[in-house]
């Protein structure tokens, strides 16, 4: 399994470096370089552990890293895939805290996906254009008409916006809000660098032979 987890993490990091996509902005976000350099190798490491555990399950759930915390949202077919991607986030170092909003389904399809795809653009896009916001220190998440706000905000007037600018895109159902205030006690804990020891070895499936 160790070397099926370092592969998947040679996998996840290629092909973030070839499209451009990896990098860690730390120059305009509250997180200190330590925090926002933790975050991005717990969820490198998260996403190659759902990869080696099941390219289904690393396709369906999406995963946030701020400060610890991490946010899972995505469909699965079952309770149990469900559990075992909190599972997987849960025993990466560096992780806190788990949120799991990931939902059971066998429904959903193309035009869900796009729908989601084009409200979480509206949100970032009514953000970042507006001057009194810091745009940087929010990321946003959607799922079946339902936006997750995590972030850090300055104050509770900047968080408001953040909301705001959220519920009124159409098409939204839900606000839901798990960003923290800059000064928010919980944000001086330090950096985690062990999680808890947990078995992530794929279950091997009846009649499949072991890895040499």
């Amino acid at each position: 399994m160790k070397t099926n987890l370092l592969a998947a993490t040679a996998v996840l990091l290629s092909a973030a470096t070839l499209s451009g996509c990896v990098g860690v902005n730390v120059t305009a976000q509250e997180r200190p370089f330590e925090r926002a350099f933790s975050d991005f190798s717990a969820r490198t490491d998260m996403n190659a552990r759902m990869l080696a555990e099941d390219p289904r399950l690393f396709a369906n759930v999406s995963t946030t890293v701020l400060e610890g915390r991490v946010h899972l949202a995505g469909t699965v077919n079952s309770e149990a895939e469900r559990q075992r991607a909190q599972q997987l986030a849960s025993a990466t170092p560096g992780v806190l805290e788990v949120i799991n909003n990931i939902e059971i389904t066998q429904g959903g399809g193309i035009l869900e996906t796009v729908d989601d795809r084009w409200i979480a653009g509206q949100v970032r896009a009514a953000i970042l254009t507006d001057g009194t916001i810091r745009d940087s220190n929010y990321t946003i998440d959607t799922q079946n008409n339902i936006v997750y706000v995590m972030g850090i905000a300055q104050n509770e007037g900047e968080l408001q916006k953040v909301l705001n600018h959220a519920a009124s895109v159409r098409g939204v159902r839900q606000v839901v809000n798990y960003a923290v205030l800059k000064d928010d006690p919980s944000r001086q804990r330090p950096v985690a660098t062990t999680a808890p020891d947990f078995d992530y070895t794929r279950p091997q499936a009846k009649n499949e032979q072991p890895p040499v």
